[in-house]
């Protein structure tokens, strides 16, 4: 051990390996290496390291200072700093950060941040007041971000991140009930160049900017979407008080939503529904029901990706696809009928009911009670497509 400044403000577990790093309120576990490192906590919030931390040219510290970032009665409040077992981290800067077991992070700056387990932060993360969840590949900066739903990808490094992605899902039930699945993934795919962009966004009052819990303009909504590389989702409306209910969350119509299945590009704003394609801000160029029609691998791709994160639990999401059919019918339904205020027109509306409904009917995306596919899917080279076997 070298370069530890007070032995009294610094615990080190049985081999941990300190190389020209300063220490002082440190508490590691065992088999560490601190190499020219910085490990810096105060009296009342020690910097607390788990067994087999690899720190590498890092600058670690926790303050005790409020950072916090709250939307919709979720938020993230860290004021300390603790990396938990089998962490790596090399050329990072983590203020007040949680990071749980088994992530990793090259170049990445952590304030105020509660990363989950075994979360890969590619080069160049810069992620501030953000909380994540289990198993995502995060690019960079990620900033004022919850990701509640496990297995959230960003592609790359160039990547600008405000959102909310839940884990919870809404759905209509066979016997029309509307229910909640709780805890599933959320394997939102997030392409490079992508930026969710808050226009016109005036900061919530504070002292200075960089304590505003937030904008008065809103984070966008993600259920698991495929958003396509150099996208702008644009968050021009406001947010949600208090804990909104997940059913409620999902018709709001005054914040920006990429339901289940959509696939989006270009520049979009707004609720786009379940199994959409959105390419424009204009509501009138969206195609409802698309991604059913002419790409269903989509779907296929993000269920293989829940499938493998829930393991064995496989069989929750035996309702997912069918009972998010059912509910956006309903949505959707509503709005033909002028019940609610609406953006498409009748044309839209009945053409994409009349593809939702017809996959309703022939029952190719129903789950065995194991959640497996009740028909076969395969790919048609000829018209390269996939193809289900149901009626």
């Amino acid at each position: 051990m070298s370069a530890v400044e007070s032995a009294a403000t610094v615990c080190l577990g049985e081999g941990t390996e300190v190389i020209r790093s300063h220490l002082q309120h440190v508490v590691a576990g065992r088999d560490c290496r601190l190499i020219n490192s910085v490990v810096t906590g105060c009296e009342d919030h020690p910097v607390v390291l788990g067994d087999r931390v690899t720190l590498i040219n890092c600058h670690v510290q926790a303050s005790g200072q409020r950072g916090a970032f709250e939307f919709g009665g979720w938020g993230v409040d860290q004021r300390s700093t603790r990396l938990q077992d089998d962490t790596w981290f090399s050329h990072s800067h983590l203020l007040n950060t949680l990071v749980e077991t088994g992530s990793r992070g090259i170049h990445a700056a952590l304030d105020h941040c509660h990363v989950g387990p075994r979360n890969d932060l590619r080069t160049f993360t810069n992620m501030t007041r953000s909380r994540t969840a289990a198993d995502c590949q995060l690019g960079s900066e990620v900033s004022k971000t919850l990701i509640f739903g496990r297995g959230f990808v960003s592609e790359h490094a160039n990547t600008y991140l405000s959102l909310l992605a839940p884990a919870d899902y809404p759905i209509f039930t066979e016997d029309g009930r509307e229910e909640v699945l709780a805890g599933l993934p959320n394997a939102t795919n997030i392409g490079a160049g992508t930026v969710f962009s808050n226009y016109d966004g005036e900061p919530l009052p504070a002292h200075s900017v960089e304590q505003s819990p937030g904008s008065a303009k809103g984070t966008a909504v993600v259920y698991t979407s495929f958003v396509c590389i150099n996208s702008r989702v644009i968050n021009r409306y406001g947010q949600p008080q208090g804990q909104p209910d997940p059913s409620d969350l999902l018709r709001r119509r005054d914040l920006t939503i990429l339901g289940f299945g959509s696939f989006v590009e270009n520049k979009v704003t707004g609720r786009i529904p379940a199994f959409a394609y959105a390419g424009d801000l204009s509501p009138r160029s969206h195609q409802l029901g698309w991604v059913l029609a002419k790409k269903p691998g989509i779907i296929l791709n993000f269920i293989t990706k829940m499938r493998r994160l829930l393991g064995d639990q496989s069989w929750r999401l035996r309702d997912l696809v069918e009972g998010t059919l059912r509910l956006e019918c309903q949505l959707l339904q509503d709005d033909l009928a002028g019940t609610r205020p609406g953006f498409y027109t009748r044309e839209q509306l009945q053409s994409g009911l009349a593809i939702l409904q017809s996959h309703l009917q022939d029952r190719r995306w129903s789950m065995t009670d194991a959640g497996a596919w009740q028909y076969r899917w395969y790919f048609d080279a000829h018209h390269q497509q996939w193809v289900c076997d149901a009626g």
